[in-house]
């Protein structure tokens, strides 16, 4: 449940309702003008496009192209500009299904930039869409737009800006595709994503009213931002493969420290091994799973991903005796915490005089531990660096034991 929880308590869901809160005050006190919401929407766009290409977040790029599009389709400019004043409502319905399909598409595609081939072939996408759509309103033929009506609703019901069950199909059937990827894989990119569907259908629910529609547009673009600066935080600070804050984040906690504090050096036992032995593949899942282990030290400490099998923990404000408890619980729950080994073996058998080869999965528990050095701020050890320099030292001592252990 906790972890449901955690998908809609983040930044871009906050983000959400902060606009709904905000707006609702807006209006109530207010008159917001429509085209000077637009204006403001638009630029909002144009900065996140601007962003998205600067920081090669094609997956930002081309979602942020959607929603300007999708938000210029349903309004008065597009009206104006073709010059038939029923285009805003002839395609309501075809946005409706579109955009949140186009969302999740374009999120599953990997970065592999803006302007090179694959970015061609996105903006192609994208254009073949244009070109059947703007086909079937300049042909008028209402039959190339059908599977998009709001036929199934009551006779006599003004369904220009209602939902039509294929919309609300095509948004419930994302939502839970997002949901259950975000689910097995958390991502802050995935979780922006599922904040900018439910912006986009509350801006298109809301679509008849042109101020309230364009700010929900609107928000979702700012998610959108949101999400290329979180992506990019991530990136600088974040290890990859551990999810761990890395060495340059850990660089900056260490500047912060003042008075008491305690500095822990952990080194996975015999990782050459893994390494050697079983594969780099290997090798990358006990990271993983010591990492796993690490996040959750106790004591006020923070771990961080050094370099290699290594890893750093960071108690402020704490000796090393206060630290020394959550330190041991940690290698226990390491050694506690076994790496099963799959490898596929060929064994091959005779069927009616032909050979044939059955792989059988042969599964191999390994024993992961961890070696641990602690050392805290004294006269002796003044600087952060110095300190650190003790922890090493200290680790040094730990596999001279014999592993497995903590030492000071």
């Amino acid at each position: 449940m906790s972890k449901v929880m955690s998908l809609f308590t983040t930044i871009p869901f906050g983000l959400l309702v902060a606009v709904g809160v905000t707006y609702s005050w807006l209006i109530t006190n207010y008159r917001l003008s429509a085209p000077a919401v637009d204006v403001f929407i638009y630029a909002i766009y144009g900065i996140g496009l601007g962003m998205s290409w600067w920081f090669n977040r094609s997956r930002v790029f081309f979602v942020t192209v959607l929603l300007a599009l999708c938000h210029f389709a349903i309004s008065s400019q597009a009206a104006m500009i073709s010059g038939i004043p029923s285009v805003p409502m002839t395609l309501y319905p075809v946005v409706s299904v579109l955009l949140p399909i186009n969302i999740y598409v374009f999120s599953l595609l990997k970065e592999r930039g803006i302007f090179t081939v694959w970015g061609l072939g996105r903006f192609g996408l994208i254009g073949c869409q244009l070109f059947y759509i703007s086909l079937a309103i300049v042909a008028n033929d209402p039959t190339l737009l059908s599977f998009f009506a709001n036929e199934a609703l009551p006779e006599g019901k003004n369904t220009a800006w209602v939902f039509s069950p294929m919309a609300i199909l095509a948004y419930l059937a994302v939502f839970l595709l997002f949901f259950r990827k975000q689910f097995e894989n958390y991502t802050a990119l995935g979780n922006s994503f599922m904040a900018v569907l439910a912006a986009t259908m509350a801006g298109l629910y809301f679509a008849k009213d042109a101020p309230t529609g364009s700010v929900f547009f609107g928000a979702a673009g700012i998610m959108l931002i949101l999400a290329v600066i979180q992506d990019s935080y991530a990136m600088a600070y974040l290890d990859e493969l551990t999810g761990l804050p890395a060495r340059r984040a850990m660089k900056e906690e260490l500047m912060k420290l003042r008075s008491e504090y305690t500095i822990a050096m952990v080194d996975i036992d015999f990782f050459k091994k893994f390494n050697d032995t079983y594969g780099h593949d290997t090798g990358d899942e006990v990271l993983r799973l010591v990492a796993s282990v690490l996040k959750k030290v106790e004591g006020g400490g923070k771990a961080f991903r050094y370099g290699g099998e290594e890893f750093a923990i960071i108690f402020p404000y704490t000796t090393s005796e206060a630290a020394l408890p959550a330190l041991e619980k940690l290698r226990v729950a390491v050694s506690k915490t076994p790496y099963a080994y799959c490898k596929r073996q060929e064994k091959k058998t005779n069927d009616k005089d032909k050979d044939k080869t059955k792989k059988k999965p042969a599964v191999k528990q390994l024993s992961v531990t961890i070696s641990i050095g602690v050392a805290e701020r004294s006269e002796k050890y003044n600087q952060p660096d110095e300190v650190m320099k003790a922890a090493d030292t200290a680790l040094y001592r730990a596999k001279e034991k014999g592993r497995n252990c903590v030492s000071k």
